[in-house]
């Protein structure tokens, strides 16, 4: 079911509070985005440690003389690099799916006429729940980063530097940050090299390896998975920038509308309601 706006609830007179809820929220979604970064960052990290501990394994099979400690600390990095994808993947996950969870609020929140197609927890369950989450996942991302375009608010007046810094015949502008973008199709590569990375690892860990060969190709494999889990963190933390970009961007605009553009927004809303609900058997014609 559609979220319905914060705005549309509130009176005329309630501008400034709204204003100050809105930069409260947006505080706290672009600290959850950083950690998720932070997060995204970290695991990319380990799975290229795991790739080249992998790749020197291979290396090793392939070398007439090693010695035992050096086939020790090889087995050790191994293991450790286990350890710490799991560790950190589980990580990132916690963090991305706070901020998503939070960021899906907020969109609600943020698009005055529209709300949001998504609740905070459908956004959540669509990652966990099997054969759901093959498709899901994008879906969610994909709305939210357009449902938080900028051009859904209109852009305020231009402001001028008051530092002197134009000089005396001429006046600065400030001028807002670009909003970040990413095209559908990085999404779509984002979900899918993640899929890719979870079901090669499956493949990589449930392949024999009683002779050298075989144990060669389940390395190959799980570099395979360490490489396809690198591309998508590294996808998701343009993802997550670009949508924390749009954010602020979309908080910006509407902080800086006059009170009367708020109003504007909200009978424009007020008639698309209106309309829908018009196109329901039952409710007649307003």
């Amino acid at each position: 079911m559609r979220r319905v706006p914060l705005i549309a609830s509130l009176a005329v007179s309630g501008w400034a509070e709204a204003r100050e809820g809105w930069g409260r929220d947006v505080r706290v979604v672009r600290r959850r985005a950083r950690a998720a970064v932070a997060g995204l960052i970290s695991m990319g990290a380990v799975a290229a440690f795991t790739a080249l501990v992998g790749a020197w394994h291979i290396a090793l099979l392939g070398s007439t003389e090693v010695s035992a400690s050096t086939w020790q600390l090889a087995n050790t990095l191994r293991e450790a690099g286990g350890l710490l994808e799991l560790g950190f993947g589980l990580l990132a996950g916690v963090l991305f799916l706070r901020w998503l969870a939070r960021a899906v609020a907020l969109a609600g929140e943020l698009d005055p006429v529209r709300g949001f197609s998504w609740t905070p927890s459908e956004s959540v369950v669509a990652f966990l729940i099997p054969v759901v989450n093959l498709v899901q996942p994008y879906r969610v991302l994909r709305d939210l980063h357009d449902g938080l375009a900028p051009a859904g608010v209109p852009e305020p007046a231009p402001r001028p530097l008051l530092d002197g810094g134009g000089g005396y015949r001429r006046v600065e502008m400030a001028h807002a940050p670009r909003a970040g973008a990413v095209h559908h199709a990085a999404l779509g590569a984002w979900w899918g090299l993640y899929l890719a990375s979870r079901g090669l690892g499956w493949l990589a860990s449930v392949m024999p390896q009683l002779t050298v060969a075989e144990f060669i190709r389940s390395r190959y494999a799980f570099i395979a998975s360490d490489v396809a889990s690198f591309a998508a963190a590294w996808l998701a933390v343009r993802m997550v920038r670009a949508i924390d970009s749009r954010v602020a961007e979309r908080q910006r605009r509407l902080a800086y509308a006059s009170d009367e553009e708020l109003d504007r927004l909200v009978v424009e809303r007020d008639l698309l309601l209106r309309r829908e609900l018009a196109k329901i058997t039952g409710f007649g014609e307003f």
